[in-house]
Parts: C-alpha cells; sequence; structure tokens
C-alpha cells in the first residue's frame, strides 16, 4: 500500500505568539502544533443521508461500527476500548501523519474531519457540526505552493530592501501593518531590520498586506498611518487632555476632539479617525496632513 501524507489545515495553527528559548541568546517560535489527533471515532450524516457511526479498530477491515458488531463478522462491541496503537495511528505531530495502513487511510479520508469529505459526491453532500482538521498532502500541488510562497516572500523582502533609503516609507508601512499607536524606530537600519523580521515570521495573509501596492491602500489605512505619523511627531495626543484628543499649540494642547477617556485606545482612535474622515472633521484632517507633510520633509532632509 503506498505511503500516504496527511496535514493539518492552515487555520489550526496557532495565532498566540509563542516562543521557545534555544539558549541563553536566541529563541524561536512555535508556530505549528507539536501534536494532534483525529478523532477515533466520529457519528455524521453520510452523503447518501444515512446516520453513520465510523470507527477505527485495527484488527478490522471495515471503519464503519455496525458492521465492527456483527455476530457473524469481527464483532467488536460499541463499548470497546481503543488502544495505544489505534490512538497512535490518527496522531500528527508537528502538524503530519504518515501511514500506509490501508485501513487508517480509509478511516482518515471517509470522516468530517478529512476537507476533501465536504466536497459533493453525486451532487449530494454530507452533513456534521465538524469542522474539517487535515488535508491529504498533495506532491506536486505542494511543491507549486511552496514555489509560489518563495517568490512572494523574496517579494517581500526586496520590497523592503527597496525601501533602504526612504525612512519615512518604512516608518508609514510599519505603522500601516501594526496600527497608529505603533512607535517605528527612528533609525533606517532598525526600521529594515523589524520589517526583515516580520517578513520571516508573516504568512500569506500578512505577506499580502505588505505587499499591497500604494494604488490600493485604503482610505481607512491612510487615516491610520495620518493619526500614527500625528502622534509620533507629538502633533496630537490622545492622553494630554482628559477625555480628549488634543492637538499640539506652541509648547501647550487644545483639545481637538473630545472623545471619552472611559473607551478603550483603539476605540478612542476609531471615534477620531471617523471624525477626521468626515466633513465636519476635514479641517483638522487637512491641518494635520500639512503638519504630518513638514514633518516628513524635515526627516528626509535629516537623513540625507
Amino acid at each position: 500500500m503506498p505511503v500516504k501524507t496527511y496535514v493539518l489545515l492552515e487555520h489550526t495553527k496557532p495565532t498566540a505568539l509563542i516562543y521557545q528559548r534555544v539558549n541563553a541568546n536566541q529563541r524561536v517560535r512555535l508556530d505549528k502544533r507539536p501534536v494532534d489527533h483525529a478523532y477515533l471515532k466520529q457519528t455524521f450524516m453520510t452523503h447518501e443521508g444515512k446516520n453513520r457511526t465510523a470507527r477505527l479498530k485495527l484488527s478490522c477491515n471495515t471503519i464503519w461500527q455496525d458492521e465492527q458488531i456483527k455476530a457473524d463478522g469481527p464483532n467488536i462491541p460499541a463499548n470497546e476500548q481503543f488502544t495505544q496503537q489505534e490512538r497512535d495511528a490518527v496522531k500528527f505531530v508537528n502538524e503530519i501523519l504518515i501511514t500506509n495502513n490501508p485501513v487508517v487511510q480509509n478511516y482518515l479520508e471517509s470522516i468530517p474531519q478529512y476537507d476533501k469529505w465536504w466536497e459533493p459526491k453525486d451532487g449530494q453532500v454530507g452533513s456534521s457540526d465538524e469542522k474539517p482538521l487535515y488535508t491529504l498532502l498533495d506532491k506536486e500541488v505542494e511543491a507549486k505552493n511552496t514555489n509560489l510562497e518563495f517568490k512572494k516572500r523574496l517579494k517581500a523582502a526586496n520590497k523592503v530592501a527597496d525601501l533602504e533609503d526612504d525612512l519615512v516609507g518604512m516608518q508609514n508601512l510599519m505603522i500601516r501593518l501594526n496600527g497608529s499607536f505603533f512607535t517605528p524606530p527612528t533609525d533606517p537600519l532598525e526600521c529594515q531590520n523589524l520589517l526583515i523580521e516580520f517578513v520571516d515570521d508573516a504568512d500569506d495573509a500578512m505577506l499580502d498586506a505588505l505587499l499591497k501596492e500604494e494604488k490600493d491602500v485604503t482610505i481607512d489605512e491612510k487615516v491610520t498611518i495620518l493619526i500614527g505619523r500625528a502622534i509620533n511627531e507629538k502633533i496630537i495626543s490622545f492622553d494630554a487632555i482628559p477625555d480628549n484628543v488634543a492637538k499640539r499649540k506652541g509648547d501647550g494642547w487644545i483639545a481637538v476632539k473630545e472623545i471619552s477617556s472611559t473607551y478603550t485606545v483603539e476605540e478612542r482612535k476609531r471615534y477620531f479617525a471617523e471624525f477626521i474622515s468626515s466633513d465636519n472633521g476635514k479641517l483638522l484632517r487637512e491641518d494635520l496632513e500639512k503638519e504630518v507633510k513638514g514633518q516628513e520633509t524635515i526627516i528626509n532632509k535629516t537623513k540625507k
């Protein structure tokens, strides 16, 4: 029987930033599940509209429990305990399960945890509350995807390299990717190094965000950058005056938009972004754009 490789789907990857220290000066991000398991027993409605229970029993050639318990068949009771060998047969280690056992392969490809199970058969679909967990690795498709991912990551790295002499461009990109309250470094090399780390750790969606062309940047993203730059250049402040967004005037601050401090910082930023994007806040937005532009010009001249 040919060997088959099953891999966990992308949505199973951890979203939390979890790191493991490998020595006193280095740590690595854990972005794979060390261990996961497919169910050993699952009840669902088949594509033929029948409620059936699939169960993995390595001593039996059929995966269906009703056939396993027949008196003239294997006669395996419905409450029989699973063996350690059966548990290990559906065990994913570092998101991969490799097996040449035809019973295990048949079982894995016949339950709703297999992503292809959800494809219609003869115009009929199965029904289950379960979400797919894994897919069968297609070597040719995987090779193409790996190549495409490499090229996308290379394109992202080249974009970062091309921004080497554009400190403002790197800072604005970092604010767009991380939000208005992110403080980008003022050193060009440090900026570039952080963007390189971003590319190294990025998933597909993060790479797409970095590679977005200027013409495709949304109004909301442009406002995010504007607010971020204004905060970093100390043109505006969300905490200088309680319950207000304040704008610098000389050596002091004046309130420009009342927003309660009981809201979270992100909520206050969102309300302020909505305000300066409206007709009522148009003059303030234009004023901020002018001052931010002036500061960016100073930054570029200083760098040169």
